[in-house]
């Protein structure tokens, strides 16, 4: 390790800022948190409870004899582990930045300064989170046979997403926390759809077109959370021509989701990492032995685990 890095102490104020930050990076954390919430474990690998089968959703006895221990809910030889992998990543701030900034001696231009990149330190955390929870979704999730053609006028999307959704409530048992989470090119073929516009309420598609994200939340078997993400990446390396592409492009996520998740609740995936409930960890900063620069790093641990097969339905839009 730089014997620099190892200098690297806790940056209260800064760490409080990012926290309050993270919160508030709108739909790129909110996606990564709705497909595989945070869920804080005490040690960097343990055990975690697996929900790969009907017999995972299957009720306990309570009764208890006089005398007599209670039922055991434990884990079990089927169940799985997990191991935090740390991950890192950090921002610096140049003598010239702070002498063009006027932060040298003034500690609100230094303050306002260090927030600046560690916004900017964030924004590339984020997308990067982002992009791996995605990914590993949808390596690990297949897509439902035979749904999903939207280009066919004869089929109607609503129905396969009831068909979806009815099947997803099945294997959990329940209709709360199903959230529908699809890319805005899905939703585009999904609204403009003849059989979705000719569902629109009241009418309604013969002033706006297509239903809205409400009518569609209306027109589902039971109400589940909808959210329409629209995150875009440059898969381009640097100096090199931009090449934009859509993350979940063409794709339809119906899965159950618990915010605030644990070891034991039954969604579909999660992000374990070690302490609190964020995965971006603490803010270190240290000093070059030079003088010429301060970095700012960020320091954490996770591990994204598939946790639940049956809590998850995939459509490929077509």
């Amino acid at each position: 390790m730089n014997s620099a890095i190892a200098s690297a102490t806790l940056n209260y104020q800064l760490t409080a800022y990012a926290q309050g930050l993270w919160n508030d990076l709108s739909d790129v954390v909110k996606l990564a948190e709705r497909l595989a919430p945070t869920t804080p474990v005490p040690g960097a690998s343990g055990q975690y409870k697996k929900f790969d089968d009907k017999n995972s959703f299957k009720p306990e006895k309570t009764a208890r004899a006089l005398g007599g221990d209670p039922t055991l809910i434990g884990f079990s030889a089927s169940d799985d582990t997990y191991n935090c992998k740390p991950q890192a990543l950090e921002v610096r701030v140049d003598k010239i930045e702070d002498q063009q900034a006027g932060s040298e001696g003034n500690p609100v231009a230094a303050q306002l300064l260090d927030e600046g990149k560690i916004r900017a330190l964030l924004n590339k955390t984020a997308l990067s989170h982002v992009l791996d929870v995605t990914n590993y979704v949808l390596a690990n999730v297949s897509a439902t046979a035979q749904l999903g053609v939207w280009s066919n006028t004869d089929i109607d999307p609503i129905d396969q997403l009831d068909q979806e959704i009815l099947a997803l409530a099945l294997n959990c048992g329940s209709t709360s926390n199903i959230k529908l989470t699809m890319d805005v090119s899905a939703w585009n073929a999904l609204r403009n759809h003849p059989k979705v516009k000719a569902r629109a309420v009241f009418g309604a598609a013969s002033t706006i077109g297509s239903i809205t994200i409400a009518q569609l939340a209306a027109a589902l078997v039971v109400p589940v959370d909808i959210m329409v993400a629209n995150i875009v990446y440059d898969t381009a390396a640097l100096g090199q021509a931009s090449n934009k592409t859509r993350l979940m492009s063409g794709i339809v996520l119906i899965h159950y989701s618990i915010p605030g998740a644990t070891l034991y609740d039954p969604s579909a995936f999660k992000c374990f990492t070690v302490g609190g409930g964020s995965p971006i960890g603490n803010v270190m900063t240290y000093t070059a032995p030079n003088q010429l620069w301060r970095g700012h790093l960020l320091d954490w641990s996770r591990d994204i685990k598939l946790t639940s097969n049956l809590s998850i339905r995939r459509l490929n839009i077509s």
